[in-house]
């Protein structure tokens, strides 16, 4: 029916008050009204009292002139008096004396067959009037005293009651119109704030300062979205910046390479040595993407709501058995010592963690040594250790190891065996997902330490 919440709520109030409005002044009218005829009641029983105490005590004819003047004696305009002569055999009625300009149409229709049975005074509401009747007996005569009063009040007071209901009406709508239109200016407020964030500029928020609670919620929403389009933004700028950055080199190589080959005849062994190179170079160039992909595409939230148990043991083991054979290439002992542990997590994107951190252990290893996979508890906290014995890190490279790209003199942060400086990263960034913690431990020419600190489900 409306589109615009303003006026749906403020047609929605206008039935309820409405509602409230008609039902209060119902019954303060019911209420009023009923006084007021009580109020008339007693003093028709006055009026009715008096004449008939004259009546009984003094001769009919003398209290004629009371009947005909009672407006002027109490003083009531207009108040209506008449004397009737009632026959109870023929059913006949008779006006015996009435007030000056009296109009039947005002006195109460009364039943008198049924009104001469009663001693007491009757009240009946007729066209507008209040009549009270009054039985009495003279010389074996049957004699009805009526007397009736205007009851101005039930017109009167309406139209008050209404144009007092209409103007809280109308008063009342407009001040909750005016209320409304006042509360959605915060809207409005916000929409312009919305309207001044630029395209691809999600560092803005909208200000949460004098904002209502029931709008806060969608500020917060609103601004948790900027977020989410913020850090996507960064990392498609990111990948862009790093994929041009890093694709240059290795592009080159296998460029300059065939412009080599392409020079002069060469042997079948040379072509197929250049051949080598420039593959080399190619499964460089799809490690490197494929980590720029997983770095770019890695999405926090959506990752942790699919979390699921497993068994971290069983991972680290399924590491192992994978880079066996890698590690008797060197002579090189895996031992392990774990314990039963289970977690919630991505157990695919753990394993791609762990298999990143031992192959670099491996490929940095000198032959013929030993590394140590340990897990011990530490209270409600689980460390995994990766113990070697290689070549180590220079102090000043360890703050570093986690960059993108990062390589050092002796290339130790490179996890894959052409060298794109992103394994540790992508390890940074699993762990950091399953909010695990990473320590790296290490000197030179003796080995490196790496402890994952992580508490189970």
């Amino acid at each position: 029916m409306f589109k615009s919440i303003r006026l749906k709520l403020t047609f929605y109030f206008a039935l309820f008050l409405a509602l409230i409005l008609s039902s209060t002044s119902y019954l303060l009218y019911q209420n009023a009204y009923n006084n007021q005829i009580a109020n008339m009641d007693g003093s028709l029983h006055v009026i009715i009292h008096d004449i008939s105490n004259d009546i009984k005590e003094d001769e009919l004819e003398e209290t004629y002139d009371d009947i005909i003047h009672a407006e002027e004696e109490f003083k009531i305009n207009p108040l209506y008096v008449r004397l009737i002569h009632y026959e109870a055999i023929s059913k006949m009625q008779f006006v015996v004396a009435q007030t000056n300009s009296i109009q039947d149409a005002v006195f109460a229709p009364f039943n008198l067959e049924k009104s001469y049975l009663t001693e007491q005074i009757v009240y009946q509401t007729f066209n507008g009037h209040r009549t009270a009747m009054e039985k009495i007996i003279m010389e074996d005569k049957i004699f009805f005293l009526q007397s009736t009063m205007a009851v101005t009040f039930q017109k009167n007071t309406l139209l008050i009651f209404f144009a007092v209901i209409l103007i809280i009406f109308l008063l009342s709508l407009l001040g909750f119109y005016l209320l409304v239109s006042k509360t959605f200016l915060v809207v409005r407020d916000t929409i312009a704030d919305v309207n001044k964030i630029e395209a691809y500029d999600y560092t803005q928020r909208i200000s949460t300062n004098n904002v209502p609670n029931e709008i806060q919620e969608l500020v917060y929403t609103f601004n948790k979205l900027l977020l989410r389009h913020e850090e996507s933004f960064r990392k498609i700028s990111q990948f862009s910046s790093d994929a041009s950055h890093e694709l240059k080199t290795p592009l080159t190589t296998i460029r300059g390479e065939i412009e080599v080959g392409l020079r002069k005849k060469r042997s079948s062994e040379e072509y197929q040595q250049i051949l080598e190179k420039s593959l080399s170079k190619i499964m460089e160039i799809q490690q490197l993407i494929d980590g720029l992909l997983f770095l770019a595409r890695t999405d926090k939230l959506e990752i942790q709501s699919s979390f699921e148990e497993f068994y971290m043991d069983e991972i680290i083991t399924e590491c192992v058995k994978e880079l066996k054979i890698m590690a008797i290439k060197k002579f090189i002992t895996l031992e392990l010592h774990l314990l039963p542990l289970t977690l919630k997590g991505n157990n695919g994107l753990l394993k791609i963690a762990c298999i990143n951190i031992l192959k670099n252990a491996i490929l940095y290893s000198s032959n013929n040594t030993k590394i140590n996979i340990t897990m011990q508890k530490n209270g409600t906290t689980y460390i995994i250790s990766f113990q070697d014995e290689g070549i180590g890190i220079a102090k000043q490279d360890i703050e570093h190891i986690f960059d993108r790209f990062y390589r050092s003199d002796t290339n130790v942060t490179s996890h894959f065996s052409g060298g794109t400086g992103l394994g540790l990263s992508i390890v940074k960034m699993i762990l950091d997902i399953h909010d695990f913690e990473i320590e790296v431990k290490s000197q030179l020419g003796k080995g490196t330490i790496v402890n994952i600190y992580l508490k189970s489900s």
